[in-house]
């Protein structure tokens, strides 16, 4: 009897580390219905120069700088045809895998770098 609970709490180890694996099934393409990468690499390299231009501005007030920045927000959406809600569910599904949000940002950091040779920085 004594050796029940090793055996039953070896089983329960082995399921937990195997469920663990399946549940790591590699990087996978997302889910439909998220933002597809390139277009998330569009729409972070326009966030990351709204920030800038946010910051260099300088503002006195931290209102003034949000206000400007969701401002800016709002045109990236527009621009992008995407909403709050789904950039973050987006966002929130790259961060777990780390592999596609390197792909991403590899992509963020080519459109940043021919923007600049361009001068067309805006987002």
């Amino acid at each position: 009897m004594a050796r029940l609970p090793f055996i039953f709490r070896s089983f329960l180890l082995l399921t937990l580390c195997v469920s663990g694996l399946l549940a790591c099934d590699g990087e996978n393409s997302p889910p439909s219905g998220l933002i597809p990468q390139e277009k998330m690499a569009e729409i972070l390299t326009d966030i990351h120069i709204a920030e800038a231009r946010v910051t260099n501005m300088q503002l006195r007030s931290l209102d003034s700088s949000v206000f400007l920045y969701d401002n800016l927000q709002e045109r990236i959406w527009k621009k992008n045809k995407v909403d709050t809600s789904l950039y973050r569910k987006s966002y929130t599904f790259y961060t777990s895998h780390p592999t596609l949000l390197a792909e991403i940002y590899d992509r963020v950091e080519k459109k940043l770098e021919a923007r600049e040779k361009k001068k067309n920085i805006k987002p």
